[in-house]
């Protein structure tokens, strides 16, 4: 697995070094109503171990104002599994999705590492709203034991101010009446250059996650109210011959130990 690991990032390195100042490949837009990808990641598990997971994603659309999508997760000689799932259409002006689509809350991190100190509402299955940039959520414990028992709200409002690109979200628990706030905000310097940063407030604790990126790679750092540096971390993108290439790592500033990441996927 070590071999993997350095095959591909010497793959990334010559994507990288081949790209003509751009940070990703842009494909052409399916002319079948069904598109997929698969992709390989390896991280570095609990136990020191170099593992590999395999996710199949397709991706369902039509003419019409309705759409779908389902992702596996494979496990090599062990089991496949639907890790997320959606359907929905649009009605009146809105778009309505059901499945387990997620959360409204906005995303950090890089493709694997990052987003650690951040609070991240579970949510397991979904009915969500969105009307221009608003968007509502009710999040169910579980679709297939009881529809009627609702876990929790979400409500998320994307604006634009000038160059910068903001995002305000807040959680309710209907169970233990706890609230989640969540503010994202990245500025476009040039088409390659940009900075960001994402700070929630739960359980009493401010945290937060600030990033920057140029060209094909991005660094991070994060921490909270209570210890303001808790992870470094970079990450590097790329494309080589239709496949999707990165590589990153995080190092972890109390317990001084790094998680490293590598990934390729090819869609079609």
């Amino acid at each position: 697995m070590k071999t993997t690991i350095s095959v591909l990032a010497m793959l990334m390195a010559a994507s990288v070094a081949s790209a003509d100042g751009t940070t990703t490949h842009t494909h052409p837009a399916p002319t079948s109503p069904v598109s997929a990808s698969v992709e390989f990641d390896v991280t570095k598990n609990t136990a020191d171990k170099y593992v590999g997971k395999t996710t199949l994603d397709l991706v369902l659309e039509t003419t019409g104002p309705a759409f779908g999508g389902i992702s596996f997760t494979a496990t090599p000689n062990t089991s496949v599994g639907v890790e997320e799932w959606h359907l929905g259409t649009t009605v009146a002006g809105a778009t309505v999705s059901l499945g387990k689509q997620g959360d409204l809350f906005p995303s950090a991190g890089l493709e694997t590492v990052g987003s650690t100190t951040l609070a991240n509402p579970t949510v397991n299955e979904s009915v969500v709203v969105t009307m221009g940039n608003l968007s509502a959520m009710a999040g169910f414990e579980g679709l297939s034991t009881d529809v009627t028992d609702l876990d929790n709200l979400q409500v998320a409002y994307d604006l634009e101010l000038g160059a910068i690109d903001t995002t305000v979200a807040m959680d309710y628990n209907t169970d233990t009446e706890a609230k989640a706030y969540a503010l994202s905000s990245a500025l476009n310097l040039t088409d390659s250059m940009a900075i960001g940063g994402t700070g929630t407030y739960a359980a009493d604790t401010l945290a937060y996650e600030v990033n920057a990126t140029t060209g094909a790679i991005t660094v991070f750092m994060d921490g909270d109210e209570n210890n303001t540096v808790q992870h470094i971390g970079a990450g590097v993108k790329g494309s080589l011959n239709g496949l999707e290439l990165y590589a990153e790592a995080s190092y972890d500033v109390d317990a001084k130990t790094t998680s490293p990441a590598v990934g390729v996927s090819f869609s079609f």
